[in-house]
């Protein structure tokens, strides 16, 4: 927030033709792109992926621009509807649906070859494990807040590839911005709202009385 910034040149992304809200949503989607790649989804998986905020679709879009078909999961029938929008071809409301029971029909009992857990729960970091199929690849992006215990067995049984991914790199910035530059992403449903710099503690406010409902929120100067 300065009016001026000196940046190794090697280090500035020209816009090209996005516009500025294109260009701010960049970075938020590159983390999930990062973990596509990381995971290294191909044509004939099936990824799940646990959450639909910002990161997660990131997770969505880049999976099914790979040809994977790809499974959300969230709490937010909202956000499911906008994870179709963006590639995903089933969804998993985990609120109300049993998620492994309905993981199985849609799987035929195999499993699903990648998982991706872009919430950092507990209860989802866990799932992800029970999720996965043998010799499947689990990626953590979402942070959890406390210890998590786990039952190591399954990772051995069930030769389990587990990973972290966190950022992004040059590579999927480019990625993010050549699909943006499609101009078939619905920018206005993943902005949530745009505040004056003002008003910037509405926009946090906002944010924590209803974290559900947020995918990304703008602070135009």
């Amino acid at each position: 927030m300065t009016e001026y910034l000196v940046l190794p040149v090697e280090k500035i992304i020209a816009g090209g033709q996005l516009s500025s809200k294109e260009l701010a949503l960049v970075e938020p989607m590159s983390v999930g792109f990062h973990a596509v790649d990381r995971a290294s989804v191909t044509d004939g998986d099936i990824v799940l992926v646990f959450g639909c905020g910002m990161i997660g679709v990131g997770a969505i879009i880049r999976s099914a621009l790979r040809g994977a078909t790809v499974i959300a999961v969230d709490v937010s029938t909202e956000k499911l509807e906008l994870a179709k929008k963006l590639g995903a071809k089933y969804t998993i409301n985990s609120a109300t649906e049993d998620l492994l029971a309905r993981l199985d029909v849609l799987t035929q009992s195999m499993g699903a070859d990648v998982v991706i857990e872009a919430v950092g729960r507990k209860e989802t970091y866990l799932a992800a494990i029970a999720a996965a199929a043998y010799t499947g690849r689990v990626l953590y992006i979402g942070y959890a807040k406390e210890a998590i215990p786990f039952d190591t067995q399954f990772f051995v049984k069930k030769e389990l590839d587990i990973s972290g991914s966190r950022n992004a790199t040059a590579k999927d910035f480019a990625a993010v911005m050549n699909y943006l530059k499609m101009k078939t992403c619905p920018i206005e449903e993943l902005i949530t709202a745009i505040y004056r710099a003002k008003d910037a503690q509405l926009a946090l406010e906002s944010w924590l009385n209803d974290p559900g409902r947020v995918f990304r929120l703008l602070i135009a100067f």
